[in-house]
Order: structure tokens, then C-alpha cells, then sequence
């Protein structure tokens, strides 16, 4: 058995054990270059990843730019209105069509830096100096390919490999149980920082979604105001898990009382009981939430290497909370607070991310809080399954998975 199989056969067994015998993923799940090749070529291809909030492309010629698992992409808000996710690779000679791009908003066309060719907002070619004297040459047989795309909550989501459900199908459960009251689609990408990120995308995963380590990253940070052993996951399914964060029972009976606590203006449909709490919520494989009653924080997370990622944070809040006289001094308040609770995971995440290739490594056993971490491992069971990532092939075809079919 090859080195990848034998690891994928090691996360299978990891996955299967009962939630009371849990423990971490193998070291070389996290660091394996092999790995995560077959990660990016037949795990996550054909799954959906969050690339941009409609706030954040609310004009025609509004884009952003990702790399989608190897594909530098743009998503885009056609002349049409029609959010497209397309190629950023000049089809004359591979140029990336927004190398050294400033960003403006609201242009007309994306043209090319490198020979000038210009394309439309929906990715068909307008023009090529000179080339229409090319004889056989024709523009409109040119255009920057398109990945499937779909708006689900605000939120724009693409495929690399296309097929399979839509995102609606995938996540409407957990968006009908939890995510309806925050109305997402109408909040405002208010604030936005991209991290530098050396570390495997699977860790951030974890590290997100389990509360275990508020009692330490976070000891005096989200400690003190949403302590550890209150919190639990609530809820989890083959596409989502959620995880509720009570405030601390001194601070929710104060809301009770009093009402809601200072901040943003609060999202109109979350109860005063739901002030009481916060959530987190993974929408596999990257779809990460932090909620609050007054904002949240989406992390665009897109795998880029064994052991590093593309990470975007990003906090929205309702559009009243941009008329609000105090609005400013709190948006500086609570980016600075995410920054400092990001920089103490990074911390973590780095550290873990160095033991992961030690020898020394030791696949722990995983506490009651770190539950949502065994969910994370069944969906990627799953996937490996599902996939041909499982299916035996000849030595002479040269699968580096052969025998593993769980």
C-alpha cells in the first residue's frame, strides 16, 4: 500500500471510531504535499467555496478575486446584474487580466495589462490589437471561461469541476434552523483583512469550530465573556455544524433585563433570547461563521498548499447600523477585537502546524468540546469515500491510492 493510501486508510479508521473514542486526524493529514494534491484534485473540486458577499459587488464592473483551489478567478457583477465567476487568465497568452490591478470598481470591461485584450463583463472577447487582420481570427469564438456559480444567503459560492447539488440543497438546512434570522443577504461587508497564513486549511477548520480552546488561546479574550464549558454543538448534518457560545449567565440575565448590549444595531430578526449567545458554523468544507446579535464575521478560507491557506476575514452588519451616529468608533472597536483574537489563534495554528510533522506527533484523544472536529472528520471520510480518491486502480495507471476503498 502507497504512503497516501496508507494515510487515507489512517483517517478512514480515525473517522469511524464512536464519538466517546474520538481522537486528532494523523499528523501527515495536515503536512502531506500528496495529500493535498488529491485534496484540491478530487476531494474539494467539486465542492462549493464562498468567494464574495453581494455587498461586496453591488455595481456592474464590481469584482473579487480568488484563487478557486489552483484557478485564479474573478467574480464579477455583469452589465446584466448577473454575478459570474471567470477565469482571470488572458486567452492569448495565459496573462493573469488583473496582475497589478488597483482595484477600481464599476469598469466596463476587463482588459488584459499584457497585449490590451479586452473582454465583456460576462467574459466574451471585444477586441485584440490588430488581430482582426489574422486571417480565420474571430473574437467571438474567445472568451474567459466560467465556473458554475450560485448566490446562496449573499453570499457567492463557486465550483472548479461544476455538477452535483446546488448549494441551496446543501446548506438550506442549516440556513432554515439557524441562519434565517440574521437575513444575510441584505448585511454589508463593513470591514475586510487578509492574513498571512501558514498552516494547513483542515486546522483552521478545527480550530474554528471547537470552543475547547477559549480556556486557552482565548483565556482573556472570548473566555471571559462566552466560557468554554457552556458551550456545545447543537447541530450537524452531512453538509453543516453549529455550535452555540452562551454569554456568560451574569450577562444574559443583564440582556433579559435591560435589553440588548451596546454594539451595532442589532439584527432585527434574532429574539432578545438569541442576544443571550453567540454561534460558530461550518458549512463543509469552508464556510465559516462567527455570529453575533449585531454583526458577524464571515473567514473566507481557500485551500492553497499543505500546510498554507488564503484567509480573509470579513465582519458585516445590518445596513442600519451604517446610519448610526456611534457606528464608526464601534466598527474600530470590533475589527481590533477580531484582530486580536485571530493573531491568538495564529499563534496556535502556526505552533500546531510545526508538531504536526514531528515525529513526535500523537494522535490525542478529543475532548467533549472538540465534538465538532469529529464531524469535520466524517464529512472528509465521506468525500474520500465518494470519490475516486477510494477506487483502486492498477499499478500501471500509477494511483497512489491503490487499495484503499474503506
Amino acid at each position: 500500500m502507497s504512503g497516501t493510501a496508507a494515510l487515507l486508510r489512517r483517517m478512514l479508521e480515525t473517522a469511524d471510531l464512536p464519538l466517546e473514542q474520538a481522537v486528532a486526524l494523523p499528523g501527515e493529514a495536515f503536512c502531506s504535499p500528496a495529500l493535498f494534491e488529491l485534496e484540491r484534485e478530487r476531494l474539494l473540486g467539486s465542492e462549493w467555496l464562498a468567494l464574495a458577499h453581494v455587498s461586496q459587488i453591488p455595481e456592474p464592473g464590481d469584482l473579487v478575486s480568488a484563487d478557486l483551489l489552483g484557478e485564479p478567478v474573478l467574480v464579477v457583477r455583469g452589465a446584466d446584474g448577473e454575478v459570474r465567476t471567470l477565469s482571470r487568465v488572458c486567452q492569448h497568452r495565459g496573462m493573469d487580466i488583473l496582475e497589478g490591478d488597483d482595484g477600481a470598481r464599476g469598469r466596463k470591461i476587463l482588459r488584459c495589462p499584457y497585449h490590451l485584450w479586452a473582454y465583456e463583463l460576462d467574459g466574451r472577447m471585444r477586441s485584440g490589437p490588430d488581430m482582426r487582420a489574422r486571417p480565420g481570427f474571430d473574437p467571438a469564438c474567445v472568451a474567459l471561461p466560467a465556473f458554475r456559480t450560485e448566490v446562496f444567503e449573499g453570499f457567492v459560492f463557486a465550483t472548479r469541476d461544476g455538477g452535483g447539488p446546488s448549494v441551496a440543497e446543501r446548506l438550506g438546512p442549516l440556513r432554515d434552523r439557524f441562519l434565517a434570522p440574521w437575513n444575510m443577504a441584505e448585511a454589508k461587508v463593513v470591514w475586510a483583512k487578509r492574513w498571512e497564513s501558514r498552516f494547513n486549511w483542515k486546522l483552521l477548520v478545527e480550530n474554528f469550530m471547537e470552543p475547547y480552546h477559549h480556556q486557552g488561546s482565548h483565556l482573556k479574550t472570548l473566555e471571559p465573556i462566552m466560557p468554554a464549558r457552556g458551550c456545545g454543538t447543537v447541530g450537524a448534518d452531512d453538509h453543516s455544524s453549529a455550535v452555540r457560545l452562551p454569554l456568560r449567565p451574569e450577562t444574559q440575565k443583564k440582556i433579559f433585563a435591560a435589553g440588548p448590549l451596546p454594539g451595532f444595531t442589532p439584527f432585527p430578526g434574532l429574539s432578545l433570547e438569541e442576544h443571550g449567545a453567540w454561534w460558530v458554523f461550518l458549512g463543509y468544507p469552508t464556510f465559516l461563521l462567527f455570529t453575533a446579535p449585531d454583526r458577524f464575521y464571515w473567514y473566507r478560507l481557500l485551500p492553497t498548499g499543505p500546510d498554507r491557506c488564503d484567509l480573509t476575514t470579513h465582519m458585516l452588519v445590518h445596513p442600519d447600523a451604517l446610519r448610526a451616529p456611534d457606528y464608526e468608533q464601534w466598527l474600530a472597536s470590533e475589527s481590533e477585537g477580531l484582530c486580536q483574537i485571530h493573531r491568538e489563534d495564529v499563534f496556535a495554528l502556526e505552533g500546531m502546524q510545526r508538531g504536526v510533522a514531528s515525529r513526535c506527533y500523537a494522535q490525542g484523544r478529543l475532548a467533549a468540546l472538540e465534538e465538532p472536529i469529529w464531524h469535520f472528520q466524517r464529512y472528509l471520510a465521506r468525500r474520500i469515500r465518494a470519490t475516486d480518491a477510494a477506487r483502486p486502480r492498477s499499478v500501471e495507471e500509477g494511483d497512489d491510492v491503490v487499495g484503499v476503498r474503506g
